[in-house]
């Protein structure tokens, strides 16, 4: 298996039919390039992106906020229980090379401030409830001179971290 790096990808537990094909998509794009994904294993945005990427027989790593691995999403190959609650998401912004947001409430808000801190790419997608489309555009402060990218298409969210990444 030859991998280029790992995405981890964010978002919302709870999401409706139009965002689980978007972030479906995205899962499934992340394999195509030949990618892993990592997210925070439960359901929701990470569930949908697993499924998409298992989908193109791609790896998908579930960094869990509870300490039993039974509790991670059917589409999770290497699950990771930690038994730290939200303090897990650190751990998922640090073990991708990139972030892509989808969606989210305040859990993904916390990852995407702690990736801009650890100065991970980020893209957001746009055309979607939550924090994802709120960050758009969006400088956090004076620690980075760029800012959390937007995109308006999963195809477009999974090229732009790819470019982010490559440009490192």
């Amino acid at each position: 298996m030859n991998q280029k790096g790992i995405i981890s990808v964010i978002g919302s537990s709870e999401i409706d039919t139009k965002t689980a094909e978007k972030a479906r998509k995205i899962g499934q794009l992340i394999a195509k390039n030949g990618y892993i994904l990592a997210c925070g294993g439960m359901g929701g945005v990470m569930e949908a992106a697993c499924k998409g990427c298992k989908e193109e027989n791609g790896l998908t790593i579930g960094i869990l906020p509870t300490r039993n691995k039974k509790d991670s999403n059917p589409y999770v190959d290497i699950k990771i229980p930690t038994a730290l609650g939200h303090a897990r998401n650190t751990l998922v912004v640090l073990t991708g090379d990139g972030i892509i947001a989808v969606s989210g409430s305040a859990g993904t808000l916390s990852e995407i401030c702690f990736a801009w801190v650890y100065k991970k790419p980020i893209v957001v997608l746009t055309g979607v409830e939550g924090w994802s489309a709120k960050m758009a555009d969006q400088k956090l402060d004076h620690r980075r001179s760029d800012k959390i990218y937007p995109a308006s298409t999963p195809e477009e969210a999974v090229e732009k971290i790819i470019n982010l990444i490559e440009r490192r």
